[in-house]
């Protein structure tokens, strides 16, 4: 099943099964890639889910970096890139070989900022990209990505719902279905 091409909104709506299907085709395409990989560095928010699958996958510990460049009317406006200044995880140390994930590559701001910190702070040996979206024009071109894009769509991600969606507004629409 394609993704669902909404051209009169300039939208790409992805379902659930759709977003899971080009994780685990990103996940094969890191496989079939060899690059080897201590540790899965995921961008936070977008990058969550990605980094939680592979790390899941390849039984690599996931390390959390936190990234925001979105915000505005409906989270859709990109503004400045804001990195965190440390990453979250539970490994004794980090490896030398990072494997950095994201959603998307829109403009490339995001992943730029991040592997430069990581870079600079970390300097690991080995640092590759991966991203489930790369939009044509994007500045930076990650090493791995599941799907080209040749245009600009905004991305409908099945789990931007409930940046809309309050828990009074979920109560209302869960009612009695969940007896």
């Amino acid at each position: 099943m394609k993704p669902f091409i909404d051209p009169a909104a300039g939208e790409l709506v992805v379902s659930w099964d759709q977003y899971h299907a080009l994780i685990e085709h990103l996940a094969l395409l890191v496989h079939d890639r060899g690059c080897p990989f201590d540790q899965v560095v995921a961008l936070s928010r977008g990058g969550l889910r990605v980094g939680d699958t592979l790390s899941r996958l390849f039984n690599r510990p996931l390390v959390v970096m936190a990234a925001s460049s979105y915000g505005g009317m409906n989270g859709r406006e990109q503004g400045c890139v804001r990195v965190g200044q440390s990453l979250a995880h539970t490994c004794p140390r980090l490896g030398t070989r990072l494997l950095l994930v994201d959603d998307l590559a829109d403009r490339g701001r995001t992943l730029r900022a991040a592997t430069t910190w990581l870079r600079q702070s970390i300097n690991p040996d080995s640092l590759t990209t991966a991203v489930l979206w790369l939009k044509r024009h994007s500045a930076v071109r990650p090493d791995i990505w599941a799907m080209e894009l040749p245009a600009s769509p905004w991305i409908l991600q099945p789990f931007e719902r409930y940046e809309q969606l309050t828990p009074a507004a979920l109560l209302r629409q869960t009612t009695g279905s969940l007896m």
